[in-house]
């Protein structure tokens, strides 16, 4: 991985030099309403998209929820409704079973408010729906289905102030666990859950706000960890110094936390991240973005491996516009970009191909609409394709989610306004992931394995250029993401033997083979083999100097010398 500092610096209104493959595109209008807007989705593990959202109703002055499903090449699977013409409900949490059936969060509202955690098989058949009614305010913030059936709920609550709650349902609908937390008998009396992840099948990592550290009133928000096991007992808890709003988990287990702080020199809110080992609560570090240099507000977090993608919106007296950072587990940043006029990031996903993706919306002037773009980014930094999506309005197309399909492609969904009311809709496309080369690079005469050694790729494709530096699995595999397509110039260098350039034919998607095999006796490392291999070679004859043990064996010798003279004269690529 490249450890500098890639600058993107773009501008979306320009073309990107590398286009994103959108797959399709639709429209979803609810019939018979005066609007559907979109709240929560998922995938499923065949890559079906769900969508849940609340639909105001034709005649009565209420919503409720409607459901909908599209296959992975576009064809509207089918379409359920829940709900009451005499209250409101809203679509809140939503998370797929390994079976594919799925859970799903609804909040009706009118005078109080009530909470429903349903059961939907893979068909769309209601299979059960049990009611949470706490205090009169209920609302479910989140879900986590159970590998081992059921499904894990953090749950807000509250009158006179803010609690928590977590719930676990069986996958039949009873409900097994009530762990309570009430607000606090403190002035702001106030506890609200962001999220929870689970550690393992006994623990459970709730993340919660609270203003307050005791009874002491605090300059900002404080961020509180609290690791619970199966009967609700405390394993641990930690305060943060940041308020966080978003969090995702590395692929090492640690988490990554994204919040803003109180910076009392410029009497602004600006961008932290904490990186969390969730064993033990124990930071492993902190640090803040300041390319976001205004008031700011975290928008949007996503991890591919270890690596992380945070991004803010942010304002001063005279501007405002978005900052994004990729960085290392370290905090060390590999790439930023600032834009500067009016964009929402809205949310970002690691896909299954390693990339990060990022929605970005962008507010038009005359008349004033916003529209939604993507930009997918390697884990190296490299921006590989960027573009505003397809329109499917001249209207209002605002930017709502992000979803990541199993297969690499990703979902992206907003609030698109058409017709001359201006009556809303989902607006909905799939992206193909950017293509990617693939095959195996063999190292000539090395007796033991590739894997772990480093390939230089360098791409062409016209005036456009990619470079990347891939490490080798077993029998020299590899997979690069680009976002070049087209009649690609390839050429793969491994210190030690002589690059090989290839002519490829690349797609905007998919992946595309190809196979390398390298001439070994390049010991000086200068793309060809001559007197200077030559010598070095016999300089170390009898050692075991690893510049001069050509085949890898551990010695320096007659088999070393013969890789040299078999291969003396030729020139890599």
């Amino acid at each position: 991985m490249r450890l500098l500092l890639v600058v993107w610096g773009l501008v979306l209104a320009v073309a990107c030099a590398c286009a994103q493959s959108v797959a399709w595109s639709r429209l979803y209008l609810q019939p018979n309403s005066r609007g559907f807007f979109p709240q929560v989705a998922a995938a499923d593990s065949q890559g079906n998209l769900i969508v849940a959202g609340r639909y105001i109703h034709e005649t009565q002055a209420f919503n409720s929820v409607a459901i909908v499903k599209y296959a992975p090449n576009g064809d509207l699977l089918w379409t359920r409704t829940f709900g009451e013409l005499t209250e409101a409900e809203y679509a809140e949490a939503i998370a797929v079973a390994p079976d594919d059936s799925f859970y799903l969060a609804i909040t009706r509202a009118n005078g109080n408010s009530v909470a429903f955690v349903q059961r939907w098989s893979a068909n769309g058949d209601l299979l059960w729906s049990a009611t949470v009614d706490e205090t009169s305010y209920d609302v479910i913030r989140q879900l986590i289905a159970r590998p081992e059936g059921g499904v894990e709920v953090l749950h807000a609550f509250g009158g006179g102030g803010i609690g928590f709650a977590r719930l676990i349902f069986d996958a039949n609908g009873t409900r097994l666990t009530t762990n309570l937390y009430w607000q606090p008998n403190t002035f702001l009396a106030n506890r609200t859950p962001v999220g929870m992840l689970r550690l393992n099948a006994s623990t459970t990592l709730i993340i919660f706000i609270d203003g307050e550290i005791g009874e002491i009133l605090q300059g900002y928000t404080r961020t509180y960890l609290r690791a619970i096991n199966s009967t609700g007992g405390t394993v641990y808890e930690r305060i943060l110094p940041l308020r966080t709003e978003k969090f995702a988990q590395a692929s090492d287990g640690s988490l990554y936390l994204l919040g803003d702080y109180w910076d009392v020199a410029s009497q602004q809110m600006r961008l932290r991240m904490c990186r969390v080992d969730v064993a033990n609560g124990n930071t492993l570090g902190q640090w803040n973005l300041s390319a976001a240099a205004g008031d700011a507000i975290p928008d949007a977090l996503a991890v591919s491996g270890t690596v992380w993608l945070a991004s803010g919106g942010w304002e001063t007296a005279t501007t405002r516009g978005m900052a994004s950072v990729m960085g290392l587990p370290s905090g060390a940043t590999i790439g930023a970009q600032v834009l500067e006029g009016v964009y929402r990031p809205v949310a970002g996903v690691g896909t299954a191909s390693g990339a990060l993706v990022q929605l970005i919306g962008e507010l038009f002037p005359n008349p004033d609409r916003w529209k939604p773009a993507l930009q997918w980014l390697r884990p190296d930094g490299t921006l590989m394709a960027q573009g505003y999506l397809p329109p499917l309005s001249p209207a209002d197309e605002t930017p709502e989610l992000l979803v990541a399909s199993p297969d690499g492609a990703v979902y992206a969904i907003a609030t698109v306004n058409q017709g001359a009311q201006n009556v809303p809709g989902a607006g909905i496309w799939r992206i193909n992931p950017p293509p990617t080369l693939s095959g195996q690079v063999i190292l000539q005469d090395y007796i033991p394995s590739p894997a772990g050694k480093t390939a230089q790729f360098t791409l062409v494709s016209g005036s456009q250029n990619d470079s990347a530096v891939v490490t080798l699995g077993a029998n020299g595999a590899y997979s690069l993401q680009t976002g070049l397509s087209g009649t690609v110039q390839a050429r793969v260098y491994v210190p030690g033997w002589l690059a090989q350039r290839q002519t490829l034919t690349v797609g905007s998607s998919g992946v595309v083979n190809a196979n390398w095999t390298l001439i070994n006796g390049d010991a000086n490392r200068d793309n060809q083999i001559d007197d200077a291999d030559l010598l070095i070679v016999l300089f170390n004859f009898g050692s075991t100097n690893p510049q001069a043990d050509l085949n890898g064996d551990g010695a320096v010798d007659d088999a070393d010398l013969l890789i040299v003279l078999f291969n003396f004269g030729t020139i890599g690529d």
